[in-house]
C-alpha cells in the first residue's frame, strides 16, 4: 500500500504545473438538477446507446457535441469466461466490463439507467443497483441512489476534469457487486484534445474474478474468496488472456495509446509491455500528470492511465501486469505488429 502512496505522490510532484488545473477549476461546474426515479419502461430491448459509448478494447472517437445521451442499463447475464467456465454476472449494459463512455472534458452527460434484474428471475434474483461515476462531481445520495428492479433513474453531470476513471455500482455490498461484474471506464479528453497524435488507441480494464464451481456445472460468485483477495482470475476486459488468443494489432513505428484501468477492487496493477517503454504516461490520465521514459505504471484499486509508445519494429510486444501471479491468473495480452495492411474487422 505504501509503495502505491509513494508513488502516487510521485507522479503528482512531477506533473507540469498547476496553471492548466487553475483554468479548469474555473470553468467547472458544480453540481446538477435533481436525479429522477420512476417506474418508465425502455421502449428498446438494447442494454446500453449513446454514441459516447464503445466496447473495449476499441475507443470510439469522442461525438461532436457537447451534450451525450447515454443509457445503460443493468441486466443480469451469462456471461462466458472461458472455454467450460460461465457465471451469471451483474452487468451495465449486457457486458464485463460496461461499455467505455468516451466525452470530452466540459461535456455534459445525460444519463438514464433502467434496473431490468426483474427480467432474469428464471435464474437470477432481482436486486437493487445504483451506478458510481468517479468522473462526476455530484451529491451521491441524489445521483447514486439504489434503483429498484424494474425502475428508472435520470440525471446528469458535466466532465470537469480530463482522465481514465472507473464507474462502477455503489450498492451494498459494493465488494459483492463489482465482482459481479458492475464496473466500467470512462474517458474524458481534455479540452484542446491531447499533447500528442497517435496511430492506434486501446482500452484496457484490469479486474479480477472471485468464482466456485457449482455441482451444476455453472460457477457461482465467491465471496469469502474475494474478502481474502484470492482471485480465480485476473482479467484484461473480463476474460483471462483473451488478447494472446485474439492479440491486439498494430504496424512497425506506430505510436500507441492505451487508455487502463485498474477496476480491481481488491489489487493493484503494475502494467508494463515487453519490448518499449512509456514516453508519455499520464497518472489517473489527466496530461498535467505527466512522466516519462517509464517501465511499468503502478495502480492501486480504481485508479487510471494513459501510457503512449511507439512499435519499434515488427514483432509480438507482450503487455502485462508485472505482478507475475497474476500473469499466472490471466492478466496478459500481446500486440502484434507486422509490416503488412491490418485486415478490417
Amino acid at each position: 500500500m505504501s509503495v502505491v502512496l509513494l508513488l502516487g505522490i510521485s507522479w503528482l510532484v512531477s506533473g507540469c504545473g498547476g496553471e492548466g488545473q487553475t483554468e479548469s477549476l474555473k470553468e467547472a461546474v458544480y453540481g446538477s438538477p435533481e436525479a429522477q426515479i420512476s417506474m418508465e419502461k425502455p421502449t428498446t430491448s438494447e442494454l446500453y446507446s449513446g454514441a459516447a459509448l464503445s466496447i473495449a478494447p476499441e475507443v470510439n472517437p469522442v461525438p461532436n457535441a457537447k451534450v451525450h445521451e447515454v443509457r445503460l442499463d443493468v441486466t443480469h447475464s451469462e456471461i462466458q469466461v472461458t472455454e467450460g467456465v460461465k457465471f451469471v454476472a451483474w452487468t451495465f449494459g449486457g457486458t464485463l466490463p460496461g461499455p467505455v463512455l468516451h466525452v470530452r472534458q466540459g461535456d455534459r452527460v445525460r444519463f438514464t439507467m433502467t434496473n431490468r434484474s426483474d427480467q432474469t428471475v428464471s435464474f437470477s434474483p432481482p436486486t437493487p443497483h445504483s451506478i458510481d461515476f468517479h468522473a462526476a462531481m455530484v451529491n451521491p445520495a441524489d445521483k447514486y441512489r439504489e434503483v429498484i428492479p424494474g425502475a428508472t433513474i435520470k440525471f446528469e453531470w458535466v466532465a470537469n476534469y480530463p482522465g481514465v476513471f472507473m464507474y462502477h455500482c455503489g450498492s451494498p455490498a459494493i465488494l459483492q457487486h463489482m465482482i459481479y461484474g458492475m464496473i466500467g471506464m470512462t474517458i474524458v479528453e481534455p479540452k484542446n484534445g491531447y499533447p500528442t497524435k497517435v496511430d492506434r488507441e486501446f482500452a484496457l480494464v484490469q479486474s479480477e474474478l472471485y468464482l466456485t464451481k457449482m455441482k451444476s456445472g455453472m460457477y457461482l460468485v465467491d465471496m469469502e474468496a474475494a474478502k481474502q483477495k484470492k482471485a480465480t482470475y485476473v482479467t484484461f476486459n473480463g476474460i483471462p488472456k483473451q488478447y494472446v488468443d485474439k492479440p491486439l494489432q498494430a504496424k512497425p513505428g506506430e505510436r500507441v495509446r492505451i487508455y487502463i484501468l485498474n477496476a480491481g477492487p481488491n489489487g493493484t496493477s503494475s502494467f508494463h509491455v515487453v519490448g518499449t517503454l512509456f514516453d508519455k504516461a499520464w497518472f489517473d490520465g489527466n496530461p498535467q500528470n505527466e512522466q516519462r521514459g517509464l517501465q511499468t505504471v503502478i495502480l492501486g484499486s480504481s485508479n487510471g492511465a494513459i501510457v503512449e509508445f511507439v512499435i519499434p519494429e515488427a514483432g509480438t510486444y507482450t503487455f502485462v501486469d508485472h505482478e507475475f501471479a497474476d500473469v499466472e491468473l490471466g492478466a496478459v495480452g500481446q500486440i502484434v505488429a507486422k509490416s503488412e495492411a491490418i485486415a478490417s474487422k
